[in-house]
């Protein structure tokens, strides 16, 4: 990015965006603080590797779920998120992995949208589809997501994976703002608290069997 022109024209502006950006704010803020969103019920390994990374957009996106959703980059011939490219990304949803993690890290805070596909973080106010005008279908099933201070040294991590404020899905900025791509038209926006980006770093590579 660059120039006052550009940052102008990704500003947000829209009160219902900056309201649901208030509430992502207060679910960060007690993640900050130690706050435990859920707990794992029974002994249930429950591990899902199907998330991967999408060239066209950079966003996280869950694959085989049916087909390969819907990728806000528009092309002449689909829709769809790529998985070319991409690696292995793994999470632990709501019934633990107790076979390998006898405590499961990271907060309960990610799902994963049954119509673009695109993972998100599990927001309590409206959220933001490209193919969907009512915000993401959620899936079912709810994961676990680390951050540099909780992540399990046990597994390789990836680092440069933000949340962004306008529609909430996990995106890599590790190639540059300018190369991802929201909903909302412009690039993502990630989210910040004291003026710190929250970070995400998904498990990379293959699970444990």
């Amino acid at each position: 990015m660059s120039g006052n022109a550009d940052n102008d024209m990704n500003r947000v502006t829209d009160r219902e965006v900056m309201v649901r950006r208030r509430a992502l704010l207060g679910g960060a803020l007690a993640l900050a603080s130690g706050v435990v969103l859920g707990s794992a019920p029974t002994a249930h390994a429950g591990v899902n590797a199907a998330f991967r990374w999408c060239q066209r957009c950079q966003g996280m996106w869950r694959a085989g779920a049916g087909d390969n959703g819907h990728c806000p980059v528009e092309h002449w011939c689909d829709h769809s998120h790529y998985t070319e490219g991409s690696g292995v990304y793994w999470f632990v949803d709501q019934w633990g992995d107790f076979n390998h993690d006898p405590v499961t890290t990271g907060s309960l805070e990610m799902k994963w949208c049954r119509t673009c596909k695109a993972a998100y973080f599990d927001t309590p106010g409206p959220t933001l589809c490209p193919n969907n005008a009512r915000g993401h279908t959620p899936s079912s099933e709810t994961y676990h997501v680390e951050s540099p201070r909780d992540a399990n040294p046990k597994y390789p991590h990836q680092a440069g994976w933000r949340v962004c404020q306008n529609c909430f899905v996990y995106f890599f900025i590790g190639n540059g703002l300018s190369r991802t791509h929201c909903a909302t038209g412009r690039w993502h926006v990630p989210l910040t608290v004291n003026l710190r980006e929250v970070e995400r770093l998904p498990r990379h590579g293959n699970p444990p069997r």
